[in-house]
């Protein structure tokens, strides 16, 4: 008994998932971008982080859901075009992604670090006197 191929919503939701995965990979970018522009002192620079991070796990969750999708579509060497070159393009999102959190990770870091010397100063001058 062979099973039925999925119907059009079963591809639908793969697209969807696709786009909503590109919308949030993009939107991550946006952050990322503000935050750079931002003063590193500024308050706003940890929020525009933040919201990049938000971003970035609903960009990997589409993601996450776009590859579960494929996979139940069947070996890769059994899906007929154009279809066949979808994991390919959504392993070049994830990279992207992957280098994007990297990104994320130095700003994250960046702003940390400039945050806390000022407190680690003070304390230092006090523990001097």
């Amino acid at each position: 008994m062979s099973s039925d191929p999925p119907g059009a919503d079963y591809l639908d939701a793969i697209f969807a998932a696709i786009r909503g995965g590109a919308a949030q990979l993009t939107a991550m970018k946006a952050w990322l971008g503000s935050a750079q522009r931002a003063a590193s002192s500024s308050s706003w620079r940890f929020q525009f982080l933040a919201a990049a991070r938000a971003a970035h796990r609903r960009a990997g969750a589409y993601l996450d859901e776009t590859e579960e999708r494929l996979r139940r579509l069947g070996p890769d060497d059994q899906v007929p075009a154009p279809l066949d070159q979808l994991p390919r393009n959504v392993a070049a999102m994830r990279a992207d992604l992957r280098a994007e959190e990297q990104h994320l990770h130095r700003l994250e870091t960046e702003a940390t670090a400039r945050h806390e010397p000022s407190s680690a100063g003070a304390r230092g001058k006090r523990s001097a006197s």
